[in-house]
């Protein structure tokens, strides 16, 4: 069985209807996405009622049309009806975050790289975080992801707590750049993430088909068994590098999903596709995507659900609202988005500090006096509001599996940063070692006889 564990099928959440357009509709609903035309069936899945305890068969139908959604992603007009079996929800609220770089010497005043911006995104979002070079993204990226060493103001919380040790259980982070051996084949790279961040009842052989379908998903099951190669060992291209690094933040199986950059390097069709199979993560599974990306074309740009815009020296937030809303908005600003023009590409033209179209100060002012209101209070209810804890979501987890597994109960939580014990790590990372050393012999035998 090929998701029983992880892709039931339920019906869709509840969406709210579009307000009305223009800066009034992003002002009322500063994050929360428009209601895609539905499709019923949508790529052949099959129905069936999750109302009652879900059985195998069931659980075998929607793996099938998870299966189907991940290789071939709808498009953005088409509603994705979430899982039976769907993650944890975890919404993400921060309140006026900001992050300056110590003065370089003494008498120095310190550099500000993001002035204070708060924001509330729920579940089951896919976000785009968008600006001009030095305003802040992969910034505000990492202070979110936990994954920023230095010292940062504000606060976050996930499901209104405060984030704890167990954070990075339900968090996953995909970088800018793509660290990985170079002796290592694709596969063994997806899985590495797969087994280091699963959850323990999960078996081995569904771990083995969920890998192969993300492989599957971003294209890449035709060099699964390839090495991924180096600046000293070609191999794979650098485009199917990037996904597979995507594809290892997806095989986290994470509700918060991070990821900095991933289209970099892509074509534009590999870049859409990749954003596609995202939205279906996102809303299929009930993840939480953060995604950073430098100037997607329309097609791609019309897959998101939220846009988070920042303008640079320094980085501030200049708008948060539902993608589809966005050219309205910046319309009743004054600046109407050419017709045949890439809106993105427009936004960005208007948010860069001293080009020809720059309009920073008129755009700054006016999400100060209309949207930001608005989003402040959205965020005191994303604090105030009570969800579950991290340690709730892993336990949360156990118990929706053993609805459905044939022991009839799920072995013990795991609870600590880490979802593998000690010896399990262990194992992979020997492994590993000895499988890239007997790959490069040359470089194992160097560690040897080298002083």
């Amino acid at each position: 069985q090929v998701f029983l564990r992880v892709c039931g099928r339920a019906p869709a959440g509840t969406r709210r209807e579009r307000a009305r357009p223009g800066v009034a509709a992003a002002m009322s609903r500063p994050v929360a996405a428009v209601a895609p035309a539905v499709a019923p069936d949508a790529l052949g899945e099959v129905n069936e009622s999750c109302s009652g305890a879900p059985g195998a068969n069931v659980g075998q139908a929607s793996a099938e049309g998870t299966h189907i959604l991940l290789v071939n992603p709808p498009p953005a007009s088409t509603e994705i009806k979430r899982s039976a079996f769907a993650l944890p929800a975890a919404s993400l609220t921060f309140k006026d975050v900001a992050f300056s770089l110590p003065p370089s010497h003494r008498g120095a005043k310190p550099q500000s790289i993001l002035e204070p911006c708060s924001g509330h995104f729920p579940a089951g979002q896919l976000v785009a975080v968008m600006g001009p070079s030095g305003c802040g993204k992969t910034t505000l990226l990492d202070i979110l992801a936990a994954k920023k060493s230095g010292k940062y103001r504000g606060e976050i919380r996930v499901n209104g707590q405060p984030r704890d040790a167990f954070f990075r259980r339900i968090a996953a982070y995909v970088g800018q750049e793509d660290m990985m051996p170079s002796h290592w084949t694709v596969r063994e790279a997806v899985r590495f993430n797969a087994t280091l961040k699963r959850q323990p009842m999960r078996s081995h052989e569904c771990m083995g088909d969920w890998i192969d379908v993300i492989l599957e998903a971003f294209k890449i099951a035709d060099v699964a068994d390839e090495i991924i190669g180096g600046p000293e060992v070609k191999s794979i291209s650098g485009g199917q590098r990037r996904r597979v690094t995507l594809a290892r933040g997806v095989a986290a199986h994470a509700s918060l999903l991070f990821c900095d950059e991933p289209t970099s390097g892509l074509s534009a069709t590999d870049a859409e596709l990749c954003i596609k199979a995202l939205r279906v993560v996102a809303k299929r599974l009930n993840v939480l995507v953060f995604v950073v990306i430098h100037q997607p074309r329309r097609e791609v740009a019309e897959v998101f659900d939220t846009l988070v815009l920042l303008t640079s020296n320094p980085g501030r937030m200049a708008f948060c609202g539902p993608m589809a809303e966005a050219p309205a908005y910046f319309a009743e600003c004054g600046h109407p988005a050419p017709t045949h023009a890439n809106p993105t590409d427009f936004f960005l033209d208007l948010l860069t500090p001293g080009t020809e179209q720059d309009a920073t100060s008129a755009l700054m002012e006016a999400f100060t006096a209309e949207q930001k209101p608005l989003l402040d209070a959205s965020v005191n209810m994303g604090l105030v509001g009570r969800g579950l804890t991290t340690e709730e979501m892993l336990r949360a987890v156990h118990k929706q599996v053993a609805v459905t597994s044939e022991q009839g109960a799920a072995p013990r939580v795991r609870l600590g940063p880490y979802a593998a014990p000690f010896h399990e790590q262990l194992r992979v990372l020997l492994r590993r070692k000895v499988l890239t050393t007997l790959r490069n012999p040359g470089a194992g035998a160097a560690q040897v006889f080298m002083p």
